[in-house]
């Protein structure tokens, strides 16, 4: 049996871009692939999630790959500016994925380029609880809180 792994996601994805493939699938890899397929096709992360959703616990071995598709979704309007955009990319990715520490991880990252730094520190708090090792998010929360500090000093300091 072949394992989901990222470099099999990418034979699949060749695959149905028209690419030759690969060692044949595991029967219900397979179905559902061919399921997440057209969703796949369109990048759309509202109907990835919703296709992988349906699928219930017979997606799991899919859910890698859509959780990812829809991170990387979420990335792309961030580097764009389009911050709100990104900011409910990552929501949907969390309403899809709740137990993902990267997906919080990232809603957090979207919510401090907004500069909601309460927001961001609270999504990067919800990842080290899933994610203890999570050196970005512990790292993150410490120059924000950092950055408070000083405005804080600094607004003190232009009252007297």
């Amino acid at each position: 049996m072949i394992r989901l792994r990222l470099g099999f996601a990418l034979t699949i994805l060749a695959g149905y871009a028209g690419i030759a493939q690969s060692a044949p699938l595991h029967a219900p890899e397979a179905e559902v692939m061919d399921r997440l397929a057209p969703a796949l096709a369109t990048q759309d992360p509202v109907r990835l999630s919703v296709a992988f959703l349906a699928m219930g616990q017979y997606g799991q071995p899919a859910a890698d790959i859509v959780e990812s598709t829809i991170n990387a979704s979420g990335y792309q309007h961030l580097q764009a500016g389009e911050i709100d955009k990104a900011i409910s990319v990552f929501e949907l990715n969390i309403a899809t994925f709740p137990g993902s520490a990267n997906a919080l991880d990232a809603l957090g990252e979207a919510f401090m380029a907004k500069g909601d730094h309460d927001a961001a520190i609270r999504y990067y708090r919800r990842s080290l609880a899933l994610d203890p090792e999570n050196g970005n998010a512990a790292l993150k929360i410490e120059q924000m809180q950092g950055d408070e500090q000083l405005d804080h000093v600094a607004v003190s300091a232009n009252r007297h």
